[in-house]
């Protein structure tokens, strides 16, 4: 079991470098009794899938709201101290689009459901991961969706989804929530740029297979 004291005095004495993940993380944590960071990080598949969770997320795999705000702030402070020293993706076409997700996606073992929030200029303000493990369409919603988009301001979002299989082929589940995350989207004034499918090698757009340009 981790001791939050003990964590403290390793810290203190050889520098948090010296950490594992999971005592690192502990000390976000109000209580760790019985490994709970080791089983939360578990859950998450590691750091950097804790990091892609939303608060709600966060709060639905046990931890208190104040936890779940000090997870949940850590990529935006991320984000803040490299805007000046880092040149955020430009997310302008479904090649762009396909380019950047593809070598996030390398890996999964399970369905995962995320989006990207974009400016006007197609630059990336942020991108969250919405859910993970279960049929996107039982669980994403357009108005979760748009909530998350317009958090950062964004003028268009882009969702996208993995195929474990490594088929991109969409299913009717697929298109239907394509369709009304569209309709909600214009609806809303925050147009759905594009909903990728990404399998092993290649990527299934929306946009381009639909040819939403021509529109």
């Amino acid at each position: 079991m981790l001791n939050s004291n003990r964590v403290t005095e390793t810290a203190a004495t050889y520098g948090l470098d010296q950490l594992s993940d999971a005592q690192l993380f502990s000390i976000l944590l109000s209580r760790n009794h019985n490994d709970r960071a080791d089983t939360l990080l578990g859950r998450a598949g590691g750091m950097g899938g804790m990091l892609q969770l939303g608060p709600a997320d966060l709060r639905g795999m046990g931890l208190t709201a104040r936890e779940a705000f000090r997870v949940s702030a850590i990529p935006e402070l991320l984000r803040r101290v490299n805007r000046g020293t880092q040149e955020q993706p430009r997310i302008t076409s479904p090649r762009s689009a396909g380019a950047y997700l593809l070598p996030r996606c390398t890996g999964l073992t399970e369905e995962v459901f995320g989006l990207l929030a974009i400016n006007a200029k197609g630059v990336l303000l942020a991108e969250r991961i919405l859910s993970k493990g279960t049929a996107t369409g039982t669980l994403i919603s357009p108005r979760e969706f748009f909530r998350e988009a317009l958090r950062f301001g964004a003028t268009s979002a882009l969702a996208w989804h993995n195929h474990p299989s490594g088929d991109p082929t969409p299913s009717a589940e697929d298109i239907a929530l394509t369709r009304r995350l569209r309709a909600a989207g214009e609806s809303l004034g925050v147009p759905l740029s594009d909903h990728l499918i990404l399998g092993r090698e290649t990527w299934h757009s929306f946009r381009a297979a639909e040819g939403w340009d021509g529109q």
